[in-house]
């Protein structure tokens, strides 16, 4: 089996094996730039200077045309014209709730798909456009749903109480706390292949040891994912005892087992602090406070004669997006924040920085992330601490990226 998984995944390629020769010593010592493939990381910086301005201007394309959707009275005229249709105002709002956001999404989808085959002419992914194509469907189904939901469930409570925000916010809190619950139960088995990881004894028992440690008992899963990308990936779903460390398939054919007990510290770490029901609440506090500010913005601009609570779903898709882009920084450090802690948490249970530093050295290789990102990247494509910075902590050394000019 493992022979086979090694032919699929394509792990340990070359790259790995240049990071598993690194000493001690290297990874203890050297500079964070002598410790990457020179030509990987030339090519970070090429992506970083592609995929950020695209990003950008995806979100600003996405803007633009909910605005124009509005301003233009289009939005009127569609809202008349499913109402005739429709003869019913929630199901009418429920639609124009979710075209609003299938708007959004194929607004977004020429840049997406831009990133896409960038992503593949860098080896970066596996997919083939036409599954990407049909993800893509998949996912803009999904918006479209519970964006109309929302709308025509929000519209609803505030045509029968004056406290419907109350109820509104507590419905989102809820929400953001029951599908991160669910999650691994429900939701992840629908779009990933999930198996029982096949560790050797030495690693369990020293998963066992860590378990103890850290006082806290979370399964571990892994993801099939090498026939997607040759990438490595490590992440905790669900929240309380829900809670489950998923490892890659890519992730355990490539890397060392210093790494994997580094790894798994890391998920066990997270799962002691809960950190996963505090993310569900502070993402749904970003969401709750980004589409009040969102409403009291859009409130503020002057209403069409052909407007309504409706049609100015458009707008507030449009202001929402504009919020977003102010917003996304500060869930980002927040984010970069539990990364630090995590770290620091799992470094205390292995008390070995140089697996630690190896494995950001492999991920920094095999993912193409810049050392040190530029501030653009940093506010809104990076919720993980940067490489450089990483290393940097993991040694217990001053953050190289704040003492060395970029270049």
């Amino acid at each position: 089996m493992i022979a086979a998984l090694l032919v699929v995944s394509g792990r340990p390629n070359a790259l790995d094996r240049e990071v598993s020769a690194l000493s001690v010593t290297d990874l203890l010592h050297r500079s964070p730039p002598a410790l990457l493939d020179p030509a990987r990381a030339a090519a970070a910086l090429h992506l970083e200077q592609f995929r950020t301005p695209l990003w950008i201007a995806m979100v600003l394309l996405q803007i633009a045309v909910l605005a124009w959707f509005w301003r233009s009275g289009n939005a009127a005229r569609v809202r008349d014209r499913l109402r005739a249709l429709l003869r019913s105002e929630f199901a009418t709002r429920f639609c124009f709730g979710a075209l609003v956001a299938g708007l959004a999404k194929v607004a977004a989808l020429i840049p997406q798909s831009l990133e896409y085959r960038y992503m593949r002419i860098l080896d970066l992914n596996n997919i083939l456009f036409r599954s990407f194509l049909v993800e893509w469907f998949a996912a803009t189904l999904l918006a479209m749903a519970v964006a109309g939901a929302i709308a025509a469930i929000v519209l609803w409570l505030a045509d029968r109480t004056h406290q419907w925000y109350v109820y509104a916010i507590a419905g989102v809190m809820g929400f953001m706390l029951l599908v991160s619950y669910a999650n691994p139960l429900a939701f992840a088995p629908a779009y990933s292949r999930f198996v029982r990881p096949q560790l050797s004894r030495p690693l369990q028992r020293e998963y066992a040891a860590l378990e103890a440690a850290a006082n806290v008992r979370v399964p571990i899963v892994e993801e099939l994912i090498a026939r997607r990308t040759r990438l490595g990936a490590f992440y905790v779903i669900g929240w309380g005892g829900t809670q489950r460390a998923v490892i890659s398939d890519t992730m355990l054919a490539g890397t060392t087992a210093g790494e994997i007990r580094f790894v798994l510290a890391r998920g066990l770490s997270w799962a002691a602090a809960d950190t996963g029901l505090h993310v569900a609440l502070v993402q749904g506090a970003f969401l709750v406070l980004g589409t009040a500010l969102s409403v009291f913005i859009s409130d503020r601009i002057g209403f069409r004669r052909d407007d309504d609570p409706v049609s100015r779903l458009a707008l507030l898709g449009a202001v929402m997006g504009a919020v977003y882009l102010v917003a996304l920084p500060f869930y980002n450090g927040y984010a970069r924040s539990v990364d630090r802690v995590t770290d620091a948490a799992a470094l205390a249970l292995t008390h070995d920085p140089a697996s630690a530093v190896r494995l950001e050295v492999r991920q920094t290789d095999q993912s193409l992330y810049p050392l040190c990102p530029n501030t653009l990247d940093y506010w809104y494509l990076d919720s993980r601490v940067p490489s450089a910075t990483r290393i940097s902590n993991l040694r217990g050394e001053a953050n190289w990226c704040a003492v060395t000019p970029r270049r």
